[in-house]
């Protein structure tokens, strides 16, 4: 993980033990407005929608997913979705990022609004027939979790410029390489960044899951104001 996130796991690990979380943690939905994230810096801050539309959005891309289908920022407008980044030969962090995604991807199986976006760190590797076998060895839905590959550039753009994600060792002397991250990044129906996570913590999975429904229960409560 970048050095960027370390302050706001040490909050979360504050917080934990201050509400006494235990294994199962049982977050519930937040009741106020989840923050924006529009810099490198990952500073949490609270806005309206009306100011929001201004700010950071992830940029257009356009990639190949598990299925063979191409899949680009019109695929996701209007949905939630999580974005994540990884590689298939990988033995170590992944099958845990998987473990965690997985728990996501159950909690909104039945909600089409709910997306999970994981991308290859090793693109020239990882072509549609080792991504089909990396979905079908960790339950990966075609469809609503896609596993994505393309050209290393626009990878490495959108990791950086888009979501803010550092595909570099902790020392930051990797070079000529995209590596992995524990990372996962909450994205809203607009593009806008609102969550930054540690999928290699249960907690984190489960704050992420609460922050989804709290997304979702935003999205919905908007939609009735304006029926």
């Amino acid at each position: 993980m970048g050095k960027r996130t370390w302050p706001r796991i040490a909050a979360i690990g504050l917080v934990a033990s201050a509400m006494g979380a235990g294994a199962a943690y049982g977050l519930q939905p937040r009741r106020e407005p989840l923050p924006f994230y529009t810099s490198p810096d990952l500073a949490p801050r609270w806005m309206s929608e009306r100011r929001a539309e201004a700010i950071h959005r992830v940029a257009p891309f356009r990639l190949t997913d598990q299925d063979g289908r191409t899949v680009t920022e019109r695929d996701v407008a209007g949905k939630v979705y999580v974005a994540s980044f990884f590689f298939t030969r990988c033995q170590q962090l992944c099958p845990i990022l998987g473990t965690g995604l997985r728990r996501v991807q159950s909690a909104f199986a039945a909600d089409g609004g709910v997306l999970i976006l994981s991308h290859s760190v090793t693109p020239e590797m990882d072509g549609v027939p080792a991504l089909r076998r990396w979905a079908a060895a960790h339950g990966a839905r075609g469809g609503r979790w896609h596993l994505l590959t393309g050209d290393r550039a626009q990878l490495r753009r959108l990791a950086e410029r888009s979501y803010f994600v550092e595909l570099s060792d902790t020392t930051g002397n990797t070079q000529g390489t995209l590596v992995h991250t524990e990372t996962l990044v909450l994205v809203d129906e607009h593009g806008h960044l609102r969550g930054v996570y540690d999928g290699s913590l249960p907690y984190d999975v489960t704050q992420l899951i609460a922050d989804l429904h709290t997304l979702r229960g935003m999205r919905d409560d908007a939609e009735a104001g304006r029926s």
